[in-house]
């Protein structure tokens, strides 16, 4: 699915039944700064964006006029495939030294694929222990989307993934 020179830079989760409405509703925004910008639903509901702008631009974009149907956007950080977890717990470390976070958790989320994520999130805990401290109530969340045969790993803030606020929310 990759073409021209463009990464995958986002995965859009979206609200039940809306997922073909989101693909173009996506692109639109994108397509300001990237008019070669692509969408695949690469599952239920999961929507995988290529671009050739950074994953905080694309990001930024569409934070800057949220689609109605994102539930959650996860900007990419780093993409590695799942039989290679000695070098996504490897990259994930440099990733966290480079932002210099010191407290952090991680959260892996299985679309589908045959991959034991508790294993994923001590792996990469265990990585980090002389580095950073395991916190979950920490302001910084690693999340692991595993996707098929890939790991797309995304650093952020608590919250920051969610495009819209919900009145349980606020509780």
């Amino acid at each position: 699915m990759e073409s021209k020179g463009k990464q995958p830079r986002l995965i859009v989760t979206t609200y039940t039944g809306k997922d073909k409405k989101c693909i173009p509703e996506i692109l639109n925004r994108l397509f300001i700064s990237d008019p070669y910008a692509e969408a695949f639903e690469i599952k239920k509901n999961v929507i995988l964006v290529y671009s050739t702008l950074s994953s905080i631009e694309a990001y930024g974009l569409l934070r800057s006029a949220p689609p109605s149907c994102a539930a959650k956007v996860f900007y990419i950080d780093l993409v590695v495939k799942i039989d290679e977890l000695k070098t996504l717990f490897d990259s994930v470390t440099k990733i966290l030294l480079n932002k210099k976070i010191d407290r952090f958790y991680v959260e892996c989320i299985n679309r589908g694929s045959n991959v034991d994520c508790r294993e994923i999130e001590i792996g990469i805990g265990i990585a980090m222990k002389n580095f950073a401290v395991v916190d979950f109530s920490s302001y910084n969340i690693v999340f692991i989307n595993i996707i098929n045969d890939y790991a797309y790993v995304s650093v952020m803030n608590k919250g920051q993934e969610k495009f819209r606020s919900t009145p349980s929310d606020k509780i």
